[in-house]
């Protein structure tokens, strides 16, 4: 049998060129060259407290979980979860879906898009009610969804998390083993959220997320929001035919 041949193997040594951080260390008695870390292609995920929304959302997510408890009483033993109609024509809610669709155009706007071409539009947005054991699977949004959002309304001892999932799938198939699987570093493949009632979260569309398994005996809430973009002019044009069509 054809034995394959075993490469070099390489390790550090004293001369070699180590990164830590961005920047390599400067080695006074080398001269060795600075190799720099660039960052590019990122995955941006943001995060920002607005607990001043909860009383008026809390309320519309009674009402209508209270209204599906009705249609639906038993909840299902393998996903333990209540989801909603959808709250984007709630009128109470006009001050909350404004601060959300105008903080999504800025974050695209922050990340280089043109967007004084286009204005943000809502496609969906629901409560979720996560029951003990109950958690949503890892996945994306298509259809033309630009971002998502999460909006934590009530998270109770041992809640689920929010998952982050590295988008890239030739990277996560190539992985090698973290050193450490508790730090956020480059080699990890999902990051955790343990997010607080009032908090909002926000990344691409394209980014795989998933609730975690929720642990305790009272339910974790939240509302599940997805946004695209549309043209200006197109706006104008929906307006001026009285469209019913959300738009920031």
């Amino acid at each position: 049998m054809k034995k394959n041949k075993i490469l070099k193997t390489c390790s550090p040594t004293p001369d070699t060129v180590t990164v830590i951080g961005d920047v390599a260390p400067n080695l006074e008695t080398s001269t060795l060259p600075e190799m720099k870390k660039y960052g590019y292609f990122t995955t941006p995920i943001y995060h920002l407290s607005v607990p001043k929304f909860l009383p008026q959302v809390q309320a519309v997510a009674d009402r209508l979980l209270a209204e599906h408890i009705k249609d639906v009483p038993d909840l299902n033993l393998i996903y333990p979860v209540r989801q909603t109609s959808s709250i984007l024509h709630e009128p109470t809610l006009k001050e909350f879906l404004d601060f959300v669709g105008s903080t999504g155009w800025n974050a695209l706007q922050s990340e280089g898009y043109a967007m004084d071409l286009f204005s943000v539009t809502f496609h969906e947005a629901w409560v979720q009610e996560h029951h003990t054991h109950s958690g949503h699977d890892e996945h994306v949004h298509a259809y033309g969804s630009q971002l998502v959002g999460f909006y934590f309304l009530e998270t109770p001892p041992a809640s689920g998390r929010l998952v982050m999932h590295d988008p890239r799938p030739a990277k996560r198939q190539i992985n090698l083993p973290e050193q450490n699987m508790n730090l956020a570093t480059d080699a990890s493949t999902a990051i955790n959220f343990e997010p607080k009632a009032g908090d909002l979260y926000f990344a691409p569309s394209w980014v795989p997320h998933s609730i975690s398994r929720h642990g305790g005996d009272t339910p974790l809430r939240l509302v599940h929001i997805t946004m695209g973009v549309i043209p200006n002019q197109q706006v104008q044009q929906n307006q001026t035919e009285t469209s019913t069509v959300t738009v920031i």
